[in-house]
């Protein structure tokens, strides 16, 4: 079995399983601090600067968590063409997703159109003394938040599977260093001389 990721002079070694986990812990945070900002933008009581600001955020946001993970488009057509079979199976098994994709206005605005009900409150909201700010500012806290965490765990499962299918073959697992191909019902072949 060829490897799945082929080295090339210059290019970036694959990421590893832990590298992924700690990527997705720093991105997590990113997204938080990304959120609160939102949040306290929405708490101002001026139309449109929150929905300027959340746009303006997303736009540096979703590619930055790309990037993290390499899964910017240009990092995928860098791949060889199993490890893109596996990136873009992964993408299509989670749906509506941004992995994948050059991130812009009217992909964000579709977006946030599907959740325009919470926004559409948020909005109307901040013109309330006081509680309206703050539950402005809560409901665009919560709403990016949940936004920048998919996007992350979706870029997490995509990595994973990538980095999964480099270590153990598209068709089977490496068990102590052996492939483990499945033959039939529950009988395995260990490829392996004796």
């Amino acid at each position: 079995m060829r490897p799945m990721e082929q080295d090339t002079p210059g290019a970036e070694p694959p990421l590893t399983l832990a590298e992924i986990d700690a990527i997705r812990v720093y991105c997590r945070r990113q997204v938080t601090q990304r959120a609160a900002f939102s949040g306290a933008v929405a708490a101002i009581p001026l139309p449109f600067v929150d929905a300027a600001a959340d746009l303006g955020l997303l736009m540096r946001l979703l590619p930055k968590i790309s990037a993290e993970f390499d899964l910017r488009p240009e990092d995928i057509a860098r791949q060889d063409p199993e490890t893109q079979a596996v990136v873009f199976t992964t993408i299509k098994t989670l749906g509506d997703s941004f992995v994948g994709k050059i991130v812009t206005r009217r992909l964000i605005a579709a977006m946030l159109a599907k959740v325009g009900m919470k926004v559409a409150g948020k909005s109307m909201a901040k013109y309330a003394p006081l509680v309206g700010q703050v539950a402005s500012a809560s409901i665009s806290f919560a709403l990016m938040r949940h936004i920048g965490l998919k996007h992350v765990d979706d870029c997490y499962a995509v990595a994973r599977a990538r980095a999964e299918a480099r270590l153990f073959g598209v068709e089977g697992a490496v068990i102590d260093g052996e492939a483990v191909r499945e033959r039939g019902r529950g009988s395995y072949d260990v490829s392996r001389k004796r």
